[in-house]
């Protein structure tokens, strides 16, 4: 009996290239938004290279944790099955990693790479000590959606010639995607719960979308108003990207709002692919609105 082939739409998944497009995307968007017009080629690989290690390692490690393998979904399953293939791969784009960093980045890289790299083993440390059987929990995903959130914008950031690394850490537009990933995992989590459980991380999902909302539409009426709490006229020198930007976050927010009204329309594997589209689909919006209006103030 021959196995099932994947969709075609759940390769990217599979090979673990979802979540380094979501980045590079975000990153593009940072860019615009910093106003950081020269980005070297070989920034854009790392970051891309890098985020795909971490998520490589992040699914052996699971994989190898959970005793039979009939309980592993689609994507643990691969990379279980192809570890030796994935870890080869990794040890290639490691050395790249490491070369562009040490020679042809800028040294700023490295200091905010060590930052990242920090939060990283942060998360995995996390990872190793949580039981097989315990859900992963809104602390260990948001320790993760913080390391994705930065390592997707230290790069860029690191190429301002005006923003200071602080203003990275605490920046409204790099935690607000840190929280869209936040609802992103969290969301892949607690489709697997059922009953009472499920009304209650329906709920505290609900909660999160619409909180994440409302940071976005203070956002965008401040813009309207050429003012607003979270920025810094000194640093935010390119403020006219920030309405796209907060429109492309309500329309992540009621991306994730409404799937979380529908989960139980979709299989588990469609689900966490729709999920994905749901946080690149803000990088969309912004690049819709800032292609059609030369000046998005107006």
């Amino acid at each position: 009996m021959q196995k099932e082939k994947a969709p075609w739409w759940l390769w990217p998944n599979l090979l673990s290239l979802d979540a380094p497009l979501v980045a590079l995307a975000w990153a593009w968007m940072f860019s615009n938004a910093w106003g950081v017009v020269s980005v070297p080629w070989q920034l854009w690989a790392t970051l891309g290279i890098s985020v795909w290690i971490i998520y490589v390692l992040d699914r052996i490690i699971d994989a190898r944790r959970e005793g039979d393998p009939k309980l592993l979904d689609a994507r643990h399953h691969f990379h279980r099955r192809y570890s030796k293939i994935f870890l080869r791969v990794v040890t290639v784009g490691t050395l790249f990693c490491l070369y562009s960093v040490l020679f042809n980045l800028a040294q700023t890289v490295l200091q905010y790479g060590l930052f990242v790299l920090i939060c990283a083993v942060v998360y995995f440390v996390i990872a190793l000590k949580q039981s097989k059987s315990e859900q992963s929990g809104l602390g260990k995903n948001l320790v993760a959606g913080l390391t994705f959130s930065y390592g997707a914008s230290a790069g860029i950031h690191a190429y301002s010639p005006v923003l200071p690394f602080g203003d990275m850490v605490f920046s409204s537009e790099v935690l607000l995607f840190a929280a869209l990933c936040l609802i992103n995992m969290t969301a892949i989590d607690f489709w697997r719960l059922k009953g009472e459980d499920d009304e209650d991380a329906a709920a505290v999902l609900n909660l999160g979308t619409l909180l994440v909302a409302g940071c976005a539409m203070y956002i965008y009426i401040s813009t309207l108003k050429r003012e607003a709490f979270f920025f810094n006229e000194d640093y935010y020198h390119e403020q006219i990207f920030y309405k796209p930007f907060a429109v492309g976050v309500l329309v992540g927010s009621a991306g994730f709002f409404l799937l979380n009204q529908a989960r139980r329309k979709f299989e588990a594997e469609a689900y966490r692919v729709l999920v994905d589209v749901v946080v690149a689909a803000p990088v969309f919006v912004f690049w819709v609105m800032i292609a059609l209006d030369g000046d998005p103030r107006t």
